[in-house]
């Protein structure tokens, strides 16, 4: 195994391994912090009854001596530590420090046995010392194990799992101890038998290293005794790079935060009980309250990072922790929201460290990981132990902890403001996309095949003004997106652009368009350009420009086709002819984001990608769940008008009993007839029932079930004057025709409202042509969507001697001239061989050229 990123998903044994550090290093955390919290009371226990023994006087202080104690291995030894993370095998170093940990547990023990309170406080540094060597080895093993791209999961499960560990110590053994001490026990008793209990368990920790499996060592440099002096090399080392000095200093104002939240909760305890028996118990508590606060910020911070490094939760746990603060400053110590705060304040913590740590772990070079780690443990430790040096100070100058909590807000709020400047665009991003996901429920398709580093052109298509917001929260990488400078240098609207690094291009200089994109791909960045070059407005793609295929080939790299369905009726899609001044259907709304393979560059054309988003959206449409589950819409009732015809009710029953994979076909055909800008939800609709035929199920009845429109079934006998009195006593806002009868009447403009015209065999002269071929709806025209600015360029729905726009949904594959069009409303219809595609999806015939692109 190498340490480069790795280009796989883990195996089970990489897995496995996983698993067993992550317990392996909660039970190492829970028997530190168990040893720490034993010590602690035992102190106070000592100062309190035996004061007259030289030398306890000190144990008024044993919080503040065992920080020292867990800071001076960091200081001292982290050069070390960081050596040997590197020279040999982490599996080893890993097996090594559970040895360790054993054998100083039974010192431990042994010292509390003989009544050896110095003696405990030395196992207690070497214990430190095992934490030391620990360290390095473990956070850096991680990334070998599991890769980049699960880092920032893994990460916050190996902090949430520390901090369980952590708080399950406290409270377990400041419960415990207290309990033994009010049994009539003297300070050593209460202690002896849980070190006992807690020695025993470190056994079961040597045996989960077993299970890790055995990783190469990654430098092979030898052991000098300037190795023992590095510090100031290994800080260099931490600098050098802007991106992990950054992420260092995050890393150690949380571990200076938590410390002195850690301080600041045992002295408040030790005020409240006057360091009495139930001093261990009340100050676990409130260790317990800002513990549980950080296994909650962890939670969720590895959630929101699963799928990538999610750097925008570094300010967002700023904030968290300003107001955690400012409430902890505002509270009484005796009151019982103390506890509430304490809880805030962590929480925020662990919502900043998560990023940070997963950050620093991917961006050490393989080579260097355990020096650097280790100097990122020793500015840790510095952090601590100057937030120990304050606390202490403050507590001896007896400054009240509401102002304590006010000096920490205020260093909160500069921290917060400061990552805030300096990641806007991961900030920004991150609270965009939070509030996005409240109104769309994404699902991602295939995203394993975009490319996890190099140059990628991305091509959706463009349905809505929400399309990058959808593409941002799908992509498993960071989007650069191209955007014509006239938005860009708009004063809003340019800042936030620039946030997310958008490529700005000129219309009027193409080609410099072209080399910025180029330049943006050979990079290494994921660049998303539009190629239809615009919005539909008839919820069909629109003709695909020559622009990507250009930038592609300047940049050498692969064009990644992307389609995004079921934004169609978002109200940031033209449905219902305006965009954004309408309401939504419901919240949250559905849409897939499909990824297709990458396509060579020089094997990109407009033709081809357009039958690949054709085939991407064609596989997303089919997985929708309505289609699936056909039973839920053909169970609906038709809001019936007038007429209800002869025969209508029978169908109804017919179509209920036919085999489910038909249902879903004619669920399908329905669902794609409104997938486009002719006929709209909730319409008054009247149709020629008698004469439908072969789509009768798709038209006459779910189309109007799922849609909810309210029908007027005519009958064959009715006359011109009956229709024009029924249309007008209903409202008729369309009308569906396979015969001349309706399309006539609205030819001569006796009708309001569009009349579409369902056939299978000539071109009909009227109304507007809708293709039809065995049952299903092939194509359909609409009126020509009207342009909302004058930057729009027209958009077909019709074209005289043409059937339509093919509807989405479909796909087509083409051999010798035959075109066969296939979708989850069909297992595939051979097209008329006197008929094709243009291309911008117009069916038309191939006797006659294509004379008209105007918009009439």
């Amino acid at each position: 195994m190498t340490d480069s990123t790795r280009d796989d998903e883990p195996n089970k044994k990489n897995w496995l391994s996983f698993w067993s550090l992550l317990i392996l290093q909660g039970q190492n955390a829970f028997n530190d912090k168990a040893a720490q919290f034993l010590l602690i009371p035992m102190g106070a226990w000592l100062f309190l009854t035996q004061a007259d023994i030289p030398g306890l006087g000190v144990m008024q202080y044993i919080e503040y001596v065992l920080a020292m104690v867990i800071v001076a291995p960091f200081i001292l030894f982290s050069p070390l530590s960081g050596w040997i993370s590197d020279r040999f095998s982490k599996t080893w170093v890993i097996r090594g420090a559970s040895l360790l940990q054993l054998c100083v547990l039974l010192w431990i023990t042994a010292s509390v046995y003989y009544h050896q309170i110095w003696l405990a406080i030395a196992g207690f540094f070497l214990l430190s010392i095992q934490s030391v060597i620990l360290s390095p080895a473990k956070k850096g093993i991680v990334k070998e194990l599991l890769g980049s791209k699960k880092l920032g999961f893994a990460s916050g499960l190996m902090e949430i799992t520390a901090v369980l560990a952590i708080c399950g110590g406290q409270i377990i053994t400041g419960f415990w101890y207290s309990a033994r001490l009010r049994s009539g026990m003297d300070g050593w008793e209460a202690a002896l038998f849980p070190l006992l209990v807690f020695s025993a368990a470190s056994v079961g920790t040597l045996v989960l290293s077993m299970f890790i499996q055995k990783v190469p060592s990654l430098n092979g440099k030898r052991f000098h005794r300037m190795v023992l002096f590095e510090h100031i090399s290994q800080i260099k080392e931490v600098l050098k790079v802007r991106e992990i000095r950054l992420s260092a200093a995050g890393a150690a104002f949380f571990w200076g935060f938590a410390g002195y939240l850690n301080l600041a909760a045992i002295n408040i305890a030790k005020q409240l009980t006057a360091g009495g028996t139930d001093f261990a118990k009340v100050s676990a508590i409130l260790m317990f309250a800002a513990s549980l606060g950080i296994v909650f910020g962890g939670v969720f911070a590895s959630l929101v990072s699963r799928k990538r490094i999610e750097l925008g939760l570094i300010p967002i746990g700023g904030i968290v922790m300003v107001l955690g603060s400012v409430a902890l400053a505002a509270t009484p110590i005796h009151s019982q929201w103390l506890k509430m705060w304490f809880v805030l304040a962590g929480a925020g913590g662990a919502i900043m460290l998560v990023p940070v740590n997963a950050n620093l772990q991917d961006l050490c070079p393989p080579e260097k990981r355990g020096k650097i780690l280790a100097g990122l443990n020793l500015l840790d430790c510095l952090a601590g132990l100057l937030a120990a040096v304050v606390q202490m100070g403050l507590v001896y100058l007896k400054v009240p902890f509401s102002w304590q909590f006010v000096g920490l807000s205020v260093l909160c709020i500069l921290v917060a403001n400061y990552s805030a400047r300096l990641l806007p665009q991961h900030f920004v991003r991150l609270l965009a996309l939070g509030l996005f996901k409240v109104f769309y429920r994404i699902k991602p398709q295939n995203e394993h095949r975009v490319p996890e580093a190099g140059g990628v052109l991305l091509t959706p298509n463009h349905m809505s003004y929400v399309d990058a917001f959808i593409l941002s929260a799908a992509c498993p990488r960071k989007i650069r997106f191209l955007m014509f400078d006239e938005y860009v240098n708009r004063p809003f609207m340019g800042w936030f652009v620039k946030l997310f690094n958008t490529v700005p291009i000129s219309q009027k200089r193409a080609k410099e368009a072209v080399r910025l994109a180029a330049d943006a791909l050979q990079e290494g960045d994921v660049v998303c350009i539009f190629p239809e070059g615009q919005l539909t407005r008839t919820g069909v793609m629109n003709e695909f420009k020559r622009g990507f295929e250009i930038i592609a080939r300047r940049a050498n790299c692969p064009v990644l086709p992307v389609v995004m369905d079921g934004l169609w009726g978002s109200i940031f899609s033209f449905e219902r002819n305006r965009f954004f001044t309408k309401l939504p259907y419901r919240i949250p709304y559905g849409v897939t984001v499909n990824f297709g393979e990458p396509i060579p560059a020089k094997e990109a054309t407009p033709q081809r990608l357009r039958r690949k988003l054709e085939a991407l959206r064609a596989e997303a449409f089919a997985s929708r769940e309505v289609i699936q589950t056909p039973q839920k819409i053909l169970k609906r009732r038709i809001h019936v008008l007038g007429d209800d015809p002869v025969g209508f009710q029978d169908a109804m029953r017919a179509l209920s009993d036919l085999p489910k994979k038909e249902q879903s076909q004619i669920v399908a055909n329905a669902l794609q007839i409104g997938e486009v800008n002719a006929l709209k939800r909730g319409d008054t609709v009247m149709i020629e029932w008698a004469s439908l035929g072969e789509i009768r199920n798709v038209l006459g009845i779910v189309f109007p079930q799922y849609y909810k429109l309210k029908v007027v079934f005519l009958s064959t006998s009715a006359t011109a004057k009956e229709v024009c009195a029924l249309s007008k006593k209903y409202h008729v806002d369309h009308y569906i025709c396979t015969t001349e009868h309706l399309a006539s009447l609205w030819e001569e403009n006796q009708l309001p409202g569009q009349c579409f015209y369902f056939s299978n065999g000539q071109l009909p002269e009227k109304g507007f042509p809708c293709l039809v071929s065995n049952e299903r709806v092939i194509s359909m025209s609409m009126p020509h969507p009207k342009a909302q600015l004058a930057a729009h360029a027209p958009q077909e729905g019709h074209r005289q001697g043409a059937w339509g726009r093919l509807l989405p949904g479909f796909y087509v594959e083409e051999q010798d001239g035959v075109i066969k069009i296939s979708g989850a409303s069909t297992d595939g219809i051979t097209l008329d061989p006197l008929l094709e595609l243009d291309p911008t999806g117009m069916v038309i015939l191939r006797s006659q050229p294509d004379l008209s692109h105007q918009v009439e």
